[in-house]
Protein backbone atom coordinates (compact mmCIF):
# COMPACT_ATOMS: atom_id res chain seq x y z
CA UNK A 1 0.00 0.00 0.00
CA UNK A 2 2.73 2.56 0.72
CA UNK A 3 4.57 2.04 -2.61
CA UNK A 4 0.98 2.35 -4.18
CA UNK A 5 0.44 5.86 -2.50
CA UNK A 6 4.67 6.66 -3.71
CA UNK A 7 3.55 5.47 -7.37
CA UNK A 8 0.81 8.09 -7.17
CA UNK A 9 2.43 10.58 -5.67
CA UNK A 10 5.03 10.27 -8.22
CA UNK A 11 2.81 10.59 -10.91
CA UNK A 12 0.89 13.29 -9.64
CA UNK A 13 4.53 15.24 -9.53
CA UNK A 14 5.43 14.35 -12.75
CA UNK A 15 2.75 14.96 -14.80
CA UNK A 16 4.64 16.26 -17.94
CA UNK A 17 6.43 19.23 -15.86
CA UNK A 18 8.12 22.23 -18.00
CA UNK A 19 6.18 21.01 -21.24
CA UNK A 20 4.26 24.70 -22.12
CA UNK A 21 2.43 23.67 -25.94
CA UNK A 22 0.10 26.14 -24.12
CA UNK A 23 0.89 29.76 -23.52
CA UNK A 24 0.41 29.98 -19.79
CA UNK A 25 0.83 33.67 -19.65
CA UNK A 26 -2.39 35.17 -20.96
CA UNK A 27 -4.42 32.66 -18.89
CA UNK A 28 -2.97 33.65 -16.26
CA UNK A 29 -3.54 37.11 -16.76
CA UNK A 30 -7.16 36.68 -17.40
CA UNK A 31 -8.02 34.81 -14.42
CA UNK A 32 -9.42 35.87 -11.58
CA UNK A 33 -7.41 36.76 -7.90
CA UNK A 34 -8.91 34.53 -5.28
CA UNK A 35 -11.10 37.35 -3.73
CA UNK A 36 -12.95 37.83 -7.20
CA UNK A 37 -13.45 33.60 -7.55
CA UNK A 38 -14.60 33.49 -4.19
CA UNK A 39 -16.70 36.55 -4.74
CA UNK A 40 -18.50 34.75 -7.45
CA UNK A 41 -18.86 31.14 -5.95
CA UNK A 42 -22.59 30.12 -6.61
CA UNK A 43 -22.59 25.99 -6.17
CA UNK A 44 -21.53 25.24 -2.79
CA UNK A 45 -21.12 28.71 -1.73
CA UNK A 46 -21.02 28.50 2.25
CA UNK A 47 -18.86 25.62 2.18
CA UNK A 48 -16.26 27.51 0.60
CA UNK A 49 -17.09 30.35 2.37
CA UNK A 50 -16.33 28.24 5.56
CA UNK A 51 -13.60 26.23 4.38
CA UNK A 52 -11.87 29.78 3.07
CA UNK A 53 -12.78 31.41 6.93
CA UNK A 54 -10.90 27.84 8.49
CA UNK A 55 -8.11 27.58 6.07
CA UNK A 56 -4.65 27.97 8.16
CA UNK A 57 -1.24 27.16 6.83
CA UNK A 58 1.86 25.48 8.74
CA UNK A 59 4.23 28.30 9.13
CA UNK A 60 7.18 26.38 7.73
CA UNK A 61 5.29 25.46 4.62
CA UNK A 62 4.63 29.35 4.21
CA UNK A 63 8.41 29.62 4.60
CA UNK A 64 9.76 26.58 2.46
CA UNK A 65 7.19 28.27 -0.28
CA UNK A 66 8.92 31.64 0.39
CA UNK A 67 12.55 30.57 -0.21
CA UNK A 68 11.50 28.71 -3.43
CA UNK A 69 12.82 30.92 -5.96
CA UNK A 70 11.85 34.18 -7.63
CA UNK A 71 9.56 34.34 -10.83
CA UNK A 72 7.06 31.75 -9.02
CA UNK A 73 3.32 32.13 -9.37
CA UNK A 74 0.53 30.18 -9.20
CA UNK A 75 -2.35 29.56 -11.74
CA UNK A 76 -5.21 27.39 -10.21
CA UNK A 77 -8.32 25.99 -12.83
CA UNK A 78 -10.85 25.19 -10.57
CA UNK A 79 -14.97 24.99 -10.60
CA UNK A 80 -16.66 26.08 -8.03
CA UNK A 81 -19.05 22.73 -7.95
CA UNK A 82 -16.08 20.36 -7.55
CA UNK A 83 -15.47 18.84 -4.21
CA UNK A 84 -11.69 18.78 -5.00
CA UNK A 85 -11.53 22.14 -5.47
CA UNK A 86 -13.90 23.18 -2.57
CA UNK A 87 -10.98 21.22 0.18
CA UNK A 88 -7.95 22.12 -1.43
CA UNK A 89 -7.86 25.40 -3.38
CA UNK A 90 -9.16 27.85 -0.23
CA UNK A 91 -5.55 26.14 1.26
CA UNK A 92 -3.68 27.10 -1.52
CA UNK A 93 -5.09 30.57 -1.46
CA UNK A 94 -4.11 30.96 2.27
CA UNK A 95 -0.63 29.49 1.11
CA UNK A 96 -0.12 31.77 -1.87
CA UNK A 97 -1.15 34.50 -0.27
CA UNK A 98 0.69 34.16 3.08
CA UNK A 99 4.15 33.28 0.94
CA UNK A 100 3.34 36.42 -1.43
CA UNK A 101 2.99 34.63 -4.42
CA UNK A 102 0.93 35.60 -7.25
CA UNK A 103 -2.51 33.61 -7.54
CA UNK A 104 -5.07 33.50 -10.50
CA UNK A 105 -8.23 31.20 -10.36
CA UNK A 106 -9.41 30.52 -14.13
CA UNK A 107 -12.35 27.88 -14.57
CA UNK A 108 -12.10 24.85 -16.55
CA UNK A 109 -13.21 26.39 -19.74
CA UNK A 110 -10.54 28.86 -19.45
CA UNK A 111 -7.89 26.75 -18.06
CA UNK A 112 -8.83 23.70 -20.93
CA UNK A 113 -5.54 23.66 -22.49
CA UNK A 114 -3.98 23.48 -19.36
CA UNK A 115 -5.81 20.31 -17.62
CA UNK A 116 -5.25 18.51 -21.27
CA UNK A 117 -1.74 18.76 -20.54
CA UNK A 118 -1.68 17.75 -16.58
CA UNK A 119 -4.05 15.21 -16.82
CA UNK A 120 -5.02 12.66 -13.26
CA UNK A 121 -2.94 9.43 -13.43
CA UNK A 122 -5.88 7.37 -15.19
CA UNK A 123 -5.88 9.90 -17.98
CA UNK A 124 -8.81 12.35 -17.07
CA UNK A 125 -8.91 16.29 -16.88
CA UNK A 126 -9.87 17.39 -13.74
CA UNK A 127 -10.18 20.12 -11.20
CA UNK A 128 -9.03 21.22 -9.58
CA UNK A 129 -5.23 21.66 -11.55
CA UNK A 130 -2.74 23.45 -9.82
CA UNK A 131 -0.57 25.24 -12.36
CA UNK A 132 3.02 26.06 -10.77
CA UNK A 133 4.56 29.42 -12.94
CA UNK A 134 7.93 29.83 -13.16
CA UNK A 135 8.59 33.35 -15.05
CA UNK A 136 5.40 32.80 -16.61
CA UNK A 137 5.79 29.29 -17.67
CA UNK A 138 4.46 26.09 -17.14
CA UNK A 139 6.81 24.62 -14.68
CA UNK A 140 4.97 21.42 -13.65
CA UNK A 141 1.42 20.75 -12.12
CA UNK A 142 -0.70 19.19 -9.23
CA UNK A 143 -4.27 17.87 -10.34
CA UNK A 144 -7.37 16.87 -8.52
CA UNK A 145 -6.48 15.52 -5.06
CA UNK A 146 -4.02 14.24 -2.45
CA UNK A 147 -1.94 11.09 -3.82
CA UNK A 148 -3.59 9.47 -0.22
CA UNK A 149 -7.34 9.91 -1.29
CA UNK A 150 -6.34 9.58 -5.67
CA UNK A 151 -4.79 6.16 -4.50
CA UNK A 152 -8.34 5.47 -3.05
CA UNK A 153 -10.25 6.25 -5.97
CA UNK A 154 -7.88 4.59 -8.23
CA UNK A 155 -8.28 1.12 -6.07
CA UNK A 156 -12.09 1.40 -5.99
CA UNK A 157 -13.00 -1.07 -8.35
CA UNK A 158 -10.82 -3.82 -7.27
CA UNK A 159 -10.71 -3.03 -3.25
CA UNK A 160 -14.21 -2.28 -1.79
CA UNK A 161 -12.74 -0.90 1.36
CA UNK A 162 -11.20 2.10 -0.68
CA UNK A 163 -14.56 2.65 -2.39
CA UNK A 164 -16.26 2.85 0.90
CA UNK A 165 -13.77 5.23 2.36
CA UNK A 166 -13.62 6.97 -0.95
CA UNK A 167 -17.34 7.47 -0.48
CA UNK A 168 -16.72 9.28 2.93
CA UNK A 169 -14.11 11.84 1.19
CA UNK A 170 -15.42 14.80 3.09
CA UNK A 171 -14.94 13.57 5.70
CA UNK A 172 -11.40 12.21 4.93
CA UNK A 173 -10.89 16.17 3.79
CA UNK A 174 -12.10 17.90 6.89
CA UNK A 175 -9.80 15.89 9.04
CA UNK A 176 -6.68 16.40 6.82
CA UNK A 177 -7.24 20.34 6.92
CA UNK A 178 -5.54 20.54 3.45
CA UNK A 179 -1.97 19.69 4.40
CA UNK A 180 -1.63 16.53 2.53
CA UNK A 181 -2.60 18.77 -0.99
CA UNK A 182 0.14 21.46 0.75
CA UNK A 183 2.74 19.05 1.53
CA UNK A 184 2.42 17.76 -2.01
CA UNK A 185 2.22 21.28 -3.98
CA UNK A 186 5.07 23.01 -2.16
CA UNK A 187 7.22 19.55 -2.75
CA UNK A 188 6.33 20.41 -6.58
CA UNK A 189 6.73 24.18 -5.95
CA UNK A 190 10.66 23.64 -4.82
CA UNK A 191 11.42 20.61 -7.06
CA UNK A 192 10.65 23.77 -10.02
CA UNK A 193 12.91 26.15 -7.99
CA UNK A 194 15.27 25.08 -11.22
CA UNK A 195 13.19 25.96 -13.55
CA UNK A 196 13.35 29.79 -13.16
Amino acid sequence: MPQLCLLCLLAVLAQQPGVDPVDAEPVYRNGKSWEQFLGDVSAQRELWLKVDSDASVPPELIERVSSSGNGLSILVVAEDWCPDSVFTVPYVARLASSAGVPLRVVDGKAGAALTAVHRTPDGRTATPTIVVLRNGRDAGAWVERPAELQNMFLSMSTNPENAKRFSQRRAWYESDRGLSALREIVALIEETRDKE
